[in-house]
């Protein structure tokens, strides 16, 4: 009886081989393959970068609201924030400047422009008492000021005319007033020179006058003084 020969063992370990290489190939690889890009590593934050653009990105935000409070408190300081005039002022002695004669200021709201010490100034006949003012005795009341703006020094003009008030330099005002045609300040005469609107907070200075001669003829008005404002 033949018997079958047993498998040559060099077959055996060839076949063995075989299908270890087959399973290898099967394996993942641990390395990284050539033909896939590499993932970059993530690159440092820089905060101060963030913290600079974060804030340019507030800087509107930033100027408009600054620029509304500026808004709120410059209305607020055109309407509400005047300062009073002193009930009481304190002048400066100057030496004399001739104003006028007293014949100059023969009805209400007269004005004369004069200098004093370098100073323009205007004298103004008003219907009552003014705190600085002059009294003259024969229902005759007479106030001086300072022509020179408070809020930036330009020159301010007796204006008589009401309704230019109200139309140029929307203030209403019953009587005439001293009015800067540079910003569109006003000032009442008849308040002892308070601002009453525009951006002047401070009122015109008084100026001091005093009456030389005898009321039974022409007496002449001069200025003396100019009010002290600090």
């Amino acid at each position: 009886m033949d018997r079958e020969a047993p498998a040559h063992p060099a077959s055996v370990d060839g076949s063995a081989a075989h299908e270890e290489a087959a399973a290898a190939a099967e394996r993942p690889t641990t390395g990284t393959p050539t033909d896939e890009p590499s993932t970059p590593a993530p690159q440092a934050v820089d905060h101060g970068r963030r913290a600079l653009s974060t804030w340019l990105w507030r800087l509107p935000v930033l100027a408009a609201a600054g620029g509304a409070a500026y808004g709120v408190w410059q209305a607020y300081a055109i309407h509400f924030a005047k300062d009073a005039p002193a009930p009481n002022p304190v002048f400066d002695p100057v030496t004399d400047a001739e104003v006028a004669p007293l014949s100059a200021f023969s009805e209400v709201w007269d004005g004369v422009d004069f200098m004093a010490a370098g100073v323009p100034c205007v004298a103004v006949r008003v219907p009552a008492p003014v705190p600085g003012g002059l009294d003259v005795g024969v229902a005759v009341q007479l106030v001086a000021f300072s022509r020179v703006c408070t809020h930036l020094s330009c020159i301010v003009e007796l204006n008589r005319d009401v309704e230019a008030v109200a139309f140029a330099f929307n203030h209403r005002s019953d009587r005439p007033s001293l009015t800067c045609a540079c910003h569109f300040s006003v000032f009442d005469p008849l308040r002892a020179g308070r601002a009453v609107s525009g951006p002047a907070v401070r009122p015109l200075p008084r100026a001091r006058l005093r009456l030389q001669g005898d009321l039974g003829g022409d007496p002449r008005i001069v200025c003396d003084g100019l009010e002290r404002t600090s």
